[in-house]
């Protein structure tokens, strides 16, 4: 009940439970698990103008439309799996509504700690002013969330983007979580090739299946 309760407390924010499909196929390997998962970006003031809407790339791909189709999947996958999964936006609500930057940030690493959630994953795209910059990021900051990012990092390995970034960093989604917390870039927007193989479903999909044996690599049971 006191986990309903918070999840109440939260308008926008859409949870999944163990499919008809998973409960009957015997034990799966994320039974008993919470994850937050937040597709980046998608915020909007209450009079629907944007707050943090995200990158777009040169020829047009959106970070935060990239974040929230690979956050879909994934949270698909890890119910499949047994997990509840809290999905911070959705395709029934793609934007979320706040006024001030740092604070929404920060509410949803707090949405994790309040569900005692077994680990937190905020999906992003990158960008940059040197269209050549490639690959994908793993940031994390506190102890607990160090094994998750080495799954992470090695699972994204197998995308064949390169890697651009892997270290501590001190952000709004991984200072304030104290659950397993990674923030993930998933290439650039703002190269041409890489944006283009962003927006299309086959690499979202591919995508959301490293994250996922990342998290279960991590956190099966």
């Amino acid at each position: 009940m006191k986990r309903l309760v918070v999840a109440l407390l939260f308008a926008g924010w859409y949870s999944y439970g163990l499919s008809p499909a998973a409960a009957h196929a015997g034990m799966p390997p994320l039974v008993g698990t919470t994850f937050v998962i937040d597709p980046g970006h998608g915020t909007r003031y209450p009079d629907g103008s944007p707050l943090n809407v995200g990158a777009v790339g040169p020829t047009g791909v959106r970070e935060n439309v990239v974040a929230l189709a690979v956050g879909e999947d994934l949270a698909r996958r890890l119910r499949d799996a047994g997990a509840r999964v809290v999905l911070t936006r959705s395709y029934a609500k793609p934007f979320r509504t706040a006024t001030v930057l740092r604070l929404d940030n920060r509410a949803r690493a707090k949405l994790a700690n309040d569900l005692h959630a077994t680990g937190f994953v905020a999906i992003h795209a990158d960008a940059s002013t040197d269209r050549t910059q490639r690959g994908t990021s793993v940031f994390w900051l506190k102890p607990n969330s160090v094994r998750l990012a080495n799954a992470m990092r090695a699972h994204l390995a197998t995308l064949g983007l390169g890697e651009s970034e892997f270290r501590a960093r001190d952000l709004a989604v991984t200072n304030e979580a104290r659950v397993p917390a990674v923030l993930v870039e998933l290439g650039f927007v703002s190269n041409p090739a890489q944006a283009q193989m962003l927006a299309t479903s086959a690499f979202q999909q591919r995508a959301a299946g490293v994250l996922y044996d990342a998290l279960v690599e991590t956190f099966s049971r």
